[in-house]
């Protein structure tokens, strides 16, 4: 978004105090609210008992990069687009979060799902890119971690019972994010997410390979209302899939075989065991059949054979 200049001439002469900006001046109506736009779309809120506008870090640093270029990225602009409360709401209904459970939410933005997942009694962890937002989650106090990162360079713990998450859908990144946060639940765990609404009809290899994994793992897909993200205007699903593959072991040694291993010839067990000369120093008798040793009655005596002819 580019900035006027007599907007830009009002920012340079403001004040700062750490998170605290304070326009210099009174302004008309207009331009104030040309300059509170601005602001805004940096992260800046009006605070009326402290008359200046906060931001969740340096006040300096928010507004250096607007006042070095004239323009500003707004969350349109990075495809951020905040999650509405009814669908928060039922995000968390299809996780069935119990209290205590371990929660990540990748790309969490402002923390809209973070802090309602803290608040049905669950442990939530963010990762976000955004440094002004991610501070704003660690200054709400609800997350026990904030890692300010791109999602795809934190490293993989599959330690979570739920992953719920709201990802980018420009360029079809929804697919890539959710598959990369199946790879930290738990087996036994579940992902929820919403997901661009054309997954349900694409027809490119990568959507459809996606989709057999959705259905394999008996995971489902429900559809938003068309109004569900006002700010953006396409159609939106929630996929909903389980976590049912057992989780490899923390440390897997390799087995080498060796040539010999496949030339050996093995030894026959029962040879050792009941192939016998003569009684063990168990008791055992010589063993009976195939004319190896001499016929017992089990209790150590030899056994006499009839002879149906002679009857001896």
């Amino acid at each position: 978004m580019r900035i006027d200049t007599d907007v830009l001439e009002v920012l340079r002469a403001a004040s700062v105090d750490g998170p605290e900006l304070r326009l210099n001046g009174q302004l008309d109506r207009k331009l104030y609210e040309r300059v509170n736009l601005a602001l805004h779309a940096m992260g800046g809120r009006w605070h009326r008992y402290r008359k200046a506008h906060v931001f969740t870090v340096d006040a300096a640093d928010a507004v250096a990069g607007l006042l070095a270029t004239g323009e500003v990225l707004t969350d349109a602009d990075r495809g951020f687009y905040a999650t509405p409360r009814p669908t928060v709401e039922r995000l968390l209904d299809l996780a069935e979060l119990e209290p205590g459970c371990e929660v990540l939410e990748p790309s969490a933005g402002r923390g809209a799902i973070a802090e309602a997942v803290a608040a049905r009694g669950a442990v939530v962890d963010c990762v976000e890119l955004d440094a002004a937002r991610a501070e704003h989650i660690r200054a709400g106090g609800y997350a026990r971690q904030v890692i300010t990162a791109d999602f795809f360079t934190v490293k993989v713990e599959r330690r979570y019972q739920r992953v719920i998450m709201n990802p980018p859908f420009a360029g079809r990144q929804d697919i890539r994010h959710v598959e990369r946060a199946l790879r930290f639940i738990q087996p036994g765990g579940l992902l929820v997410a919403i997901m661009y609404g054309s997954l349900t009809y694409r027809d490119d290899r990568r959507t459809k390979d996606f989709l057999a994994r959705i259905w394999e793992a008996r995971g489902t897909l429900w559809e938003l209302p068309a109004d569900a993200f006002p700010a953006v205007g396409v159609a939106t699903v929630i996929a909903v899939i389980p976590v049912r593959d057992t989780a490899p072991p923390a440390t897997l040694k390799p087995i080498k075989l060796r040539p010999e291993d496949f030339t050996a010839r093995p030894r026959a067990v029962q040879q050792d065991l009941f192939f016998t000369d003569g009684p063990t120093e168990h008791g055992t008798a010589p063993f009976e059949g195939f004319g190896y040793g001499a016929p017992t009655d089990g209790r150590g005596h030899a056994k006499h054979e009839i002879d149906p002819n002679t009857g001896g």
